[in-house]
């Protein structure tokens, strides 16, 4: 890869989070699609991070069953109990 293609590939990790958060102004967006279509390197990239976020934001989605809710509300009280002794 070329310093100046390599520079723009690292310019654009700076912006993916935002750019999948959908964050980025029209400009910046259009500009770093582009990028994704002419480096398959950065698209796959993107698309495992877009996958790595979708996964997270979907274990956030799920709750505890509620004696493991219990248990754990237990303990960070027995732990905060002992921490301010």
């Amino acid at each position: 890869m070329k310093a100046r293609a390599h520079s723009r590939c690292r310019d654009l990790l700076e912006r993916l989070s935002r750019y999948i958060d959908g964050d980025l102004a029209p400009g910046e967006r259009r500009s770093l699609m582009a990028h994704l279509r002419r480096c398959p390197c950065c698209e796959e990239f993107a698309e495992s991070l877009r996958r790595t976020v979708e996964a997270c934001h979907e274990a956030g989605r799920s709750r505890l069953p509620p004696d493991v809710q219990a248990r754990a509300r237990a303990r960070i009280a027995e732990l905060l109990g002992e921490a301010q002794k």
